[in-house]
């Protein structure tokens, strides 16, 4: 398994323990998604922060992930939850056909190759069971939208992730029926929880280097003074299509 510094959420993952909570609606969503006896499987899962939650409430949860330091956080949140940990690419996971209800891709479809993974889905995947993808935009705030500004600016290469994506993924998995949902989400961060945030977001934390992130990080602490508060709100698209039961 690659592994190592070939995966840069490796010196992310204690960053990524300040990262905010899905909100209850949407975990509600993908357990109701998955069925009262489900079984998800979830494509990097990363500190597992969908798998826990759905876990929480009696979900069985394979939780993949390629990135072994962020296992190692979510195995520490399982306190004998039912979510098994799994060391692998979300292309080629090991894991037995067709024993899933419900395959998840939350805020990782740009970082898998999309077609690989959703041949993968579709042979996880149950009769009847369904494909989730989660999708994240922060957006809908004066501080959230200076910040996108900052970012732009600070990092030219935090552009709008490439299109299509989904709609590849989805077309391997070979689920018929399909529907978007959207799930707001706002909350204010603390100065030192904005911090490592911020520094959690690919395109920053590894991607600057030292003094270029001290100077992004005090900028977004004055931004969030001057709108009153770091308020992170995020925009939750969910779009899922269930595979046809024979």
């Amino acid at each position: 398994m690659a592994d190592g510094d070939r995966w840069v959420f490796n010196r992310l993952a204690g960053d990524y323990r300040a990262r905010p909570a899905y909100p209850a609606a949407l975990v509600d969503r993908l357990a109701a998604l998955a069925g009262e006896a489900g079984a998800v499987v979830d494509l990097g899962a990363g500190t597992g922060l969908l798998a826990l939650p759905l876990a929480g409430r009696g979900i069985a949860v394979r939780a993949v992930e390629p990135a072994s330091a962020m296992l190692a956080v979510l195995r520490e949140g399982v306190r004998g939850l039912p979510v098994d940990p799994v060391h692998a690419a979300a292309e080629q996971t090991g894991l037995p056909a067709g024993a899933a209800t419900l395959v998840l891709v939350a805020d990782a479809l740009h970082w898998v190759e999309p077609e690989a993974a959703g041949h993968e889905a579709a042979r996880l995947l149950a009769p009847g069971g369904a494909v989730a993808v989660v999708e994240v935009r922060i957006r809908g705030s004066a501080f959230a939208d200076g910040l996108s500004e900052l970012l732009a600016r600070e990092n030219p290469r935090a552009h709008p992730r490439p299109r299509g994506r989904l709609d590849q993924f989805l077309a391997a998995t070979g689920v018929r029926r399909r529907a978007a949902e959207t799930y707001l989400d706002e909350q204010v961060l603390a100065p030192e929880r904005l911090d490592a945030v911020l520094r959690s977001l690919s395109l920053v934390g590894p991607a600057l280097g030292p003094e270029r992130l001290a100077g992004l990080l005090a900028e977004a602490r004055r931004l969030a003074g001057a709108a009153g508060g770091a308020t992170w709100t995020r925009e939750l698209r969910l779009t899922w299509g269930r595979r046809e039961a024979p």
